[in-house]
């Protein structure tokens, strides 16, 4: 299938600092991908490189087989195939919720019988139907956001551009929203490009997920392959590893790797790619999710284990969330359904499959 979107070697600064430096990646139509990193990453840079609000000094980008940018063209918004989507709604405060919806297009001279069908395809979509006469200062957060991806919706753009929509929400609405929104976007199969800084958000919404780290990427995997799998430290950061153990690399065989911590020896399996960059006697990071530690007596049958002592009890309603300190000072989190008490010392274990090692 023949991408809907190029990208190549995208590079952009702002004074001495660049911000993307040889960003290149493709999209299928119908594909969603989430700009995933911390602040500062160049998640919005780019998308608004995309856009063509911003234009970068190298790079090529092609969407739907028009060249929107290359060393000697570059081609404004408007005659982009796209829309956008941005993170503090941008409607018209005058406009009513019809006349935001409609504004594109206007703009683009699309005819008057067509608006009307549009304007009721996506008000009935998104649920506004009797919100049509209501300016914006007459509606919640939630319905304004509607109303935004509304109107993006209604040019039917090739591609979808979404700058965090759904930050300025409430955490219930946000939840709400981002069902919606996956639904919707899965209903019309409309390529889009989401930044967000929210893991579950990205979960929720993309088919792929690409982490931006100092103006590069990380990596670009599905969501599962991501979280199961990631190929860089700050990656597992992005993806909540929260425990995270020094210790030194003790051996190396058959893909798997001895690391010392403290007084315990645990063992990680290598992920592609690590055999070449990790060695014996190399100083590590041994990563795990909360979810992967284990306190009952199955745990006994798993590979790692090591004994702490609980320092901190937090109950968390279904679960609690417990802080264990090892003999060497260093600290695990871990979660589990059963109460235990301040100063209990847990044999707790976790797997070789789920131990993920990182040079320091």
């Amino acid at each position: 299938m023949e991408p809907i979107l190029k990208i190549n070697d995208v590079q952009k600064s702002f004074g001495m600092t660049k911000v993307l430096d040889g960003i290149s990646f493709e999209m299928i139509e119908g594909e969603c991908i989430c700009l995933l990193g911390s602040s500062g990453s160049g998640k919005s840079t780019l998308l608004q490189i995309i856009a063509g609000l911003l234009k970068a000094e190298h790079g090529e980008i092609n969407m739907s087989g028009l060249q929107a940018l290359s060393r000697n063209k570059f081609i404004p918004p408007e005659k982009r195939p796209i829309n956008m989507v941005f993170q503090d709604y941008a409607l018209w405060p005058h406009m009513t919720v019809r006349k935001n919806i409609e504004y594109g297009l206007k703009m683009s001279k699309v005819p008057e019988s067509i608006r009307r069908k549009r304007i009721e395809s996506v008000s009935q979509l998104l649920q506004l139907k009797g919100l049509l006469n209501r300016l914006p200062s007459e509606l919640s957060g939630g319905q304004q956001q509607r109303v935004g991806i509304a109107r993006a919706l209604a040019t039917e753009p090739n591609i979808l551009l979404m700058d965090e929509p759904l930050s300025n929400l409430d955490v219930k609405l946000r939840t709400e929203m981002r069902s919606e929104l996956a639904n919707i976007l899965r209903r019309l199969s409309i390529t889009t490009i989401y930044v967000t800084h929210d893991m579950m958000e990205a979960f929720a919404l993309a088919d792929r997920i690409l982490v931006l780290h100092q103006g590069k990427i990380a990596q670009l995997a599905s969501p599962q392959k991501m979280y199961e799998e990631p190929e860089t430290l700050g990656v597992a950061q992005l993806m909540g590893y929260q425990n995270r153990l020094k210790g030194k690399i003790t051996s190396i065989n058959d893909g798997t790797a001895t690391i010392h911590c403290g007084e315990y020896s645990v063992k990680g399996t290598l992920q592609t790619g690590q055999n070449d960059k990790l060695s014996v006697g190399d100083d590590v990071l041994v990563m795990l999710q909360l979810e992967a530690i284990h306190f009952d007596s199955v745990s006994f049958q798993l590979e790692n284990y090591i004994e702490a002592k609980i320092v901190q009890v937090i109950y968390e309603g279904s679960r609690w969330r417990y802080r264990l300190e090892m003999k060497d000072g260093q600290y695990i989190e871990a979660l589990h359904t059963k109460k235990q008490s301040l100063d209990d010392i847990m044999n707790i274990s976790f797997s070789v499959q789920q131990t993920r090692i990182f040079k320091l």
